[in-house]
């Protein structure tokens, strides 16, 4: 490519603004450029590419099978460039800057009480800017630096390092088991109002182990929520029986809202990890909390009583 045809980083920090923007209007605000040096920025480029990007309405821009495709892979670019230009400011220096991290909201609580406190200590030129969410595309569509995930992750995009396990146990108010016969064994469940994390009312089985059998039961039941603070809240109040991380359920079992059921029996556990953009170069904050974590990484062990 002739040096007159390179893409250069401002073009395609246009090129993600305008498709994060969906408007070349907004697009022009949010950079404090002019329209015109935005329009044509995006032209220069699909003209060098050879590729039709957006396609451009009045009220908005659509991106294109393969604008979708360069939108990705510029993203991949600016970060390691941004990286590359972090870590060569930054050299000999401590870690600095802002870390955009996110986890599941139950995670995120953990997180917020037991590591950002000490690390921001050990580390005061740092922020961090925590996001409850669970999905993987955040790592990208909101330029996330880490993320905790729990369960299995597959995107050649990521770097998934396991770092703990994370089990559920059964658990329900007092109020509620005392309406109900006994729950001794998982076939129980059966006959009781269950409460799922799901996001739709399709019937469903839950799967228990005692570490020797594992089992799977038909639940039914008439709450089900993607949030494990509302599903936990709902159980508090004696709405039904529900699957819950052993760790966001610890305070509510000693103050008595919450009793452990079949304490024998749990979820298999699931293992978490820290997931985070893969490339050549990270930046020294990056760093500095994955050296972080995993020196507390026995933290994130979450075992059953």
């Amino acid at each position: 490519m002739p040096e007159s045809d390179t893409i250069d980083i401002r073009t395609l920090t246009i090129y993600v603004r305008a498709c994060e923007e969906q408007n070349l209007t907004r697009c022009a605000e949010a950079m404090d450029l002019p329209k015109t040096t935005v329009s044509k920025a995006i032209t220069r480029l699909e003209s060098r590419l050879g590729l039709k990007l957006l396609e451009r309405s009045t009220r908005k821009v659509q991106i294109t099978e393969e604008g979708q495709v360069v939108l990705e892979r510029a993203r991949m670019l600016l970060t390691d460039f941004r990286s590359l230009t972090e870590d060569a400011l930054s050299m000999a220096t401590e870690p600095r800057g802002l870390l955009r991290v996110a986890a599941p909201p139950i995670l995120g609580d953990y997180f917020s009480s037991h590591v950002a406190p000490a690390f921001l200590q050990k580390w005061p030129r740092v922020s961090i800017a925590l996001s409850p969410s669970y999905s993987f595309d955040d790592l990208f569509s909101q330029s996330i630096d880490l993320a905790f995930r729990v369960g299995q992750v597959a995107d050649d995009r990521l770097i998934a390092r396991k770092f703990g396990q994370s089990t559920r146990i059964i658990a329900a108010s007092p109020d509620f088991l005392s309406k109900e016969a006994a729950i001794e064994q998982p076939k129980d469940l059966s006959r009781v109002n269950c409460l799922r994390f799901t996001y739709n009312s399709q019937d469903s089985d839950w799967t228990l182990t005692d570490g020797r059998n594992t089992t799977s039961v038909p639940v039914r039941g008439n709450y089900f929520c993607p949030n494990i603070h509302a599903l936990k809240h709902a159980a508090a109040s004696g709405l039904g029986v529900a699957q819950l991380p052993i760790h966001a359920v610890e305070a509510e079992i000693a103050a008595g809202t919450l009793e452990h059921v079949m304490p024998a029996w749990h979820v298999p556990p699931l293992p978490i990890y820290l997931v985070y953009k893969s490339g050549s170069s990270r930046p020294r904050r990056l760093q500095a909390l994955l050296d972080h974590l995993i020196e507390n990484k026995a933290l994130f062990d979450f075992l059953p009583y």
